[in-house]
């Protein structure tokens, strides 16, 4: 009797030990964190405007314009920025990321007849010819060749049609929500639409190529066309040679769309993008709110990549914990003034994991204009054992 008691007394201590190594287990063991919930907070990169916070906007005679700060995602000028409206070859900035981004730059490319037979502005590649993509790309943006386009587009996906698909679902994940793209030239088609707002993101995006940036910011470019003989490709956007500091982007004209451009210039580090769409004069007009950009506004960096944020409140913790963001942070403001900066933690327990979600630092030209950025925890945060007396 006695033994059995024993050994009911030992089975309810083993259960207690395993049930308080449990409940310290818990207490202790770092939360778990999925890679991809924090790689979904990092690229949260919400677009701002401020063109009403700034007085003496250019104007701008073009159907639609917009200029935007790459660094900051902030737009500093727009007209009728949502319109939807015709591109023409300003397109082949998509087809150049969809090259860029899924093929190598010493593939081969074998030219179709539907290629060599498309009208408007051509490289002039003949049927059956072989040429690299990276040839392709160097003609479709320079002399925005319609047939080096429709090679592109045939070698990425089959078809054009299928590139078309393609296109779209990029823009979508650029953050376009007003664009259509029917073909990889931009040649006239009622169903092949976007906005000077898309395609400011657009271009936002394929400067961050550094091939895209090179190309796209030279006046001309000599490449080995065949056993033959060489080749010099001109660009055609004239704002390099007319503005100082103009690296980019891409013109296009048609009867539908008018005359367009896509620009960018660089000054002290910081670079502009704009775009006007049906101007009657482009260049200048380009130039105008380049120049105003640089002029009336200022990117301020308020926190680098990696660079620690220290004395973060967590409830029950031994310390203050320390955040950090994954990249750096820009707010765009009239030059002259100060940026909005403030931490707001999330309600937090410890333990805590090293780079779990501490809260989120709000930044902007004002406190009703502002931007998320995600914070992570640098450290583990323990839990402070209370004993009870």
């Amino acid at each position: 009797m006695v033994r059995k008691q024993e050994g009911k007394k030992m089975k309810q201590l083993r259960f207690l030990a395993v049930f308080i190594i449990l409940v310290l287990t818990i207490l202790v063991m770092e939360p778990p964190i999925e890679p991809e919930y924090l790689e979904c907070l990092a690229s949260i990169s919400q677009v701002i405007e401020i063109d009403n916070l700034l007085k003496n906007q250019p104007q701008i005679g073009a159907s639609a314009a917009i200029l935007i700060d790459p660094a900051s995602l902030t737009v500093l000028y727009s007209k009728k920025a949502t319109q939807e409206r015709a591109p023409a070859s300003t397109t082949k900035i998509m087809t150049a990321i969809l090259t860029i981004e899924r093929c190598s730059l010493t593939e081969i490319v074998k030219i179709s007849r539907r290629a060599a037979r498309i009208n408007g502005s051509q490289v002039g590649l003949k049927e059956g010819e072989t040429i690299t993509i990276e040839k392709l790309l160097w003609s479709l943006m320079l002399l925005s060749g319609n047939d080096a386009a429709i090679a592109l587009a045939e070698h990425i996906a089959g078809s054009v049609e299928e590139f078309a698909k393609y296109m779209n679902a990029r823009a979508l994940e650029l953050g376009c929500k007003h664009t259509n793209f029917t073909n990889p030239h931009g040649l006239s088609d009622p169903n092949h639409y976007t906005t000077v707002y898309d395609l400011a993101l657009i271009a936002v995006h394929a400067l961050k190529y550094p091939l895209f940036q090179e190309i796209v910011g030279s006046k001309g470019k000599e490449i080995p066309w065949s056993q033959s003989f060489d080749r010099y490709l001109k660009n055609t956007n004239k704002l390099l040679w007319i503005l100082e500091g103009a690296d980019g982007v891409k013109t296009g004209t048609t009867n539908l769309a008018g005359a367009c451009l896509v620009s960018s210039a660089s000054r002290d580090g910081r670079q502009l993008v704009g775009v006007v769409l049906n101007s009657t004069n482009r260049w200048v007009e380009s130039a105008k709110l380049l120049l105003w950009g640089f002029e009336k506004t200022e990117c301020l960096k308020v926190i680098e990549a990696h660079e620690t944020i220290p004395d973060i409140y967590i409830k029950d913790s031994k310390k203050l914990a320390v955040g950090y963001v994954l990249k750096d942070v820009y707010v765009t403001v009239s030059k002259g003034s100060k940026p909005f900066v403030q931490l707001v933690p999330n309600q937090l327990k410890a333990p805590l994991a090293k780079d779990q979600l501490l809260g989120f630092l709000e930044t902007g030209p004002t406190s009703e204009t502002v931007k998320r950025q995600p914070v992570y925890a640098l450290e583990r945060v323990q839990r402070q054992i209370k004993f009870l007396r």
